[in-house]
Order: C-alpha cells, then sequence, then structure tokens
C-alpha cells in the first residue's frame, strides 16, 4: 500500500515497532515471543478468547486488506506471515505492477513484478527500500497480532484499577507500555466485558489529547485465530476520522515469494 497523508499519523507512532524489526526482534519465530506468561490478568483473558489453542506461534496466512482514507480513496493489499519462521512480506499493486517487500531467513528482500533487479529510481517510487519495509512489518505486524503480540518481552502490561471509557463506553481495560528503546507512548485496551474480546485500543505520546484511537467490529477467523475484521481510527483530541482498516479474507499461505 502507498501510505496517504491522512495515514502519516499512524506511520510515525508505529515507528517504534517498526525499530522492533530492525533489531531483530520481529523477524525471529513468534514461537521465541511467547515463551513467557503473561502477569495482567486481563490480557490472558483476552488471549484465551482470541488465541485459545495458542496457533500464533505455527500461523501461516495471506492476509487480504484494505485501508480507505477520510475522502473515501481505497487501498488493496496483501499481508503473508509465517510466524514459524518470522517470514513476512507486504504485496501491493501500483501502475500495473507488483511490489513486495519482505523479510526471509532474517533477511530483508524487495520485489517489483517478481523480479529482485529494480532501479534506483523505482525503489525510491514504490517504496521498495529499509524505510518503507521497516514501516509495513511493524505497523501490520504489530495490529494484526494483537493481543498476542502484547506478550513480547518489551510489552509491559497491567490491569487498570477502574474501567475506562472508549466511544461513549466503559470497558475492563489493560494499560500497556513499552521499554524506553521500544517507545514511549502509551496504550489502553478496551475488553468485552463478558467474554474479553477486543473493543478498541487508544495509545497517546503521554499527553492525553494527543495520539489516537481505534474501535473495533467483527471479526474474521484465522485457524482458530479471531482478528478483527473492521478498524477505524480516530484522533484523541477532536474525535477526527482518519480512516478504516478492513480484512476482507485470509487464506493459508502455501508458498513463499523467496
Amino acid at each position: 500500500m502507498k501510505p496517504n497523508l491522512n495515514y502519516f499519523v499512524k506511520q510515525v507512532t508505529f515507528l517504534f515497532a517498526g525499530l522492533l524489526f530492525l533489531n531483530g526482534c520481529q523477524s525471529q519465530p513468534e514461537t521465541k515471543a511467547l515463551t513467557a506468561k503473561p502477569n495482567a490478568a486481563l490480557l490472558q483473558k483476552t488471549l484465551a478468547y482470541h488465541d485459545p489453542e495458542g496457533n500464533w506461534q505455527k500461523l501461516r496466512t495471506r492476509l487480504y486488506l484494505s485501508s480507505t482514507d477520510a475522502e473515501g480513496k481505497e487501498n488493496k493489499f496483501e499481508i503473508e506471515m509465517d510466524n514459524t519462521t518470522g517470514y513476512f512480506a507486504h504485496v501491493s499493486h501500483e501502475d500495473g505492477k507488483e511490489m513486495v517487500k519482505g523479510v526471509a531467513n532474517g533477511k530483508e528482500f524487495y520485489l517489483l513484478n517478481g523480479k529482485t533487479e529494480i532501479s534506483p529510481e523505482d525503489r525510491e517510487k514504490y517504496k521498495l527500500n529499509p524505510e518503507g519495509l521497516k514501516w509495513v512489518h511493524g505497523f501490520y505486524g504489530y495490529l494484526y497480532g494483537l493481543p498476542m503480540k502484547l506478550t513480547d518481552a518489551s510489552a509491559k502490561a497491567v490491569d487498570a484499577k477502574t474501567n475506562e471509557e472508549i466511544g461513549g463506553k466503559t470497558y475492563p481495560t489493560l494499560l500497556v507500555n513499552y521499554d524506553p528503546a521500544v517507545g514511549k507512548d502509551n496504550w489502553f485496551f478496551y475488553l468485552n466485558p463478558e467474554n474479553y474480546a477486543l473493543q478498541g485500543y487508544r495509545f497517546n505520546h503521554g499527553e492525553p489529547g494527543s495520539g489516537e484511537y481505534i474501535m473495533l467490529d467483527q471479526e474474521v477467523t484465522v485457524d482458530g485465530i479471531k482478528i478483527p475484521k473492521v478498524r477505524k481510527w480516530y484522533l484523541n483530541k477532536d474525535n477526527k476520522y482518519l480512516g478504516t482498516d478492513v480484512l476482507i479474507k485470509a487464506e493459508p499461505l502455501t508458498a513463499l515469494r523467496i
């Protein structure tokens, strides 16, 4: 997907997740990331709802996604993940061409129409470079791995003492911070009080009016994992609508790009 201006805030915010990739954390198999049991009771409950069989560690899938900004401009793209090896690929189309940026066997790779020989001009135009890979890998690897990604060693999760509000309703809330080397944002995850499904989440940069919040709707079950289907983004400061991400469908990942 070629990021648009309305998603610029998201790109900056999720830069910390991209740093995880460059430090080698996210490019490792997910089996290494889930060795410790979460301390927060709410995290245990939401994990039990979204991934009851513990399949995240061995997930191999291709996700078909759509992002629509506030002006109605839509971008469709695909994400490929093999959590047993750390393989990741972002697949998009533009100007009649297919662009792929990803990581396999701990090394980054880039393809344009299936070829690794790419001119400097096309690498820049289609963001087939480490900066472009860092963003999509951190952003989508984190978002579509929630709440399982909250078990990463860098995440510090605790239960809020009281229910907190989002979208006009109050929910049991999970508070998450990260090691300073990873990111300084404050995260709030809102859970259904009956089954502990994720209902939304919010982040800020230390000030309540900064950052954004995301409301979730519907689910797609992928190898036993319940992944939110619709994510609507808003600014914290004025509830301005930014855009919507939709998980259109998922299918098994049977072949890797490289």
